[in-house]
């Protein structure tokens, strides 16, 4: 195998490494590793969830926004399936993925589990030889139980 052909593909072995981490590390409250897996400056659009505007935020305040909110739940699990990475140069790529994210609280008025699906795309750029997220977009397609969760009850 050719230098070139060995250097896409642990490009994309390390695109999709810095991908697992993200749900992972979100999920086991390990903020300052999630925090390591962003530039300085990440585009956001969860719209499609939320409502609102895409924004541009520091990785600081992202994590620090996501903290509180992930931490109430008892339990998440944010699966990332189906990469499709895109090298456009060295030190550019984006993958798009399928995802599935599960929340569990208790909640005695009705379902205590929510189940989220959709598509992530990522933007990501290679500082120092790593590749970091430099831009999420979240587009939830479906959705079962409980998105209420934690609404004051």
């Amino acid at each position: 195998m050719e230098n070139t052909s060995m250097q896409i593909i642990l490009n994309k072995f390390s695109v999709m490494e810095t991908i697992s981490k993200f749900s992972y590390y979100a999920d086991h409250h390990e903020w300052e590793n999630l925090r390591k897996l962003f530039t300085n400056q990440i585009n956001i659009d969860y719209t499609s969830l939320a409502g609102g505007e895409p924004a541009k935020l520091d990785a600081e305040t992202l994590v620090k926004h996501w903290e509180p909110a992930l931490s109430k739940y008892k339990m998440t699990q944010h699966v990332i399936t189906n990469h499709i990475i895109e090298l456009q140069d060295e030190s550019t790529a984006t993958c798009k993925a399928y995802f599935q994210a599960f929340h569990e609280h208790p909640y005695k008025f009705g379902d205590d589990k929510w189940t989220l699906g959709g598509e992530y795309h990522f933007s990501l750029l290679k500082v120092n030889d790593v590749w970091e997220i430099s831009g999420i977009t979240m587009t939830a397609k479906w959705g079962s139980g409980n998105p209420n969760l934690l609404a004051e009850h």
